[in-house]
């Protein structure tokens, strides 16, 4: 089994989460009462509501977040698949 590609991953989760969020926002346009804007200003700092400027800057840290998650479990998944496939092969 060939290891996990970080560009591969990073790319892969940066637009999971920029789709999700921008989901997540449209939802919020649509329907104001069912708003998530306490949960965003929590997980993403400096956004302020919706606006271009905070969307654009949750668009920005979501591609942050999925590139420390990337940097983290590229490494960790291929080392213990290193690990356990030699184990298995013995």
């Amino acid at each position: 089994m060939r290891p996990l590609n970080f560009k591969v991953v990073a790319t892969a989760l940066s637009i999971l989460g920029v789709t999700t969020f921008t989901l997540c926002i449209l939802w919020e346009l649509v329907f104001p009462s069912a708003t998530m804007q306490a949960i965003w200003k929590v997980l993403l700092p400096g956004f302020h509501g919706i606006t271009w400027q905070s969307y654009l800057l949750g668009v920005g840290e979501i591609i942050l977040y999925a590139l420390y998650t990337a940097l983290i479990f590229v490494p960790t998944y291929n080392f213990f698949q290193r690990r356990w496939a030699q184990g298995a092969a013995r």
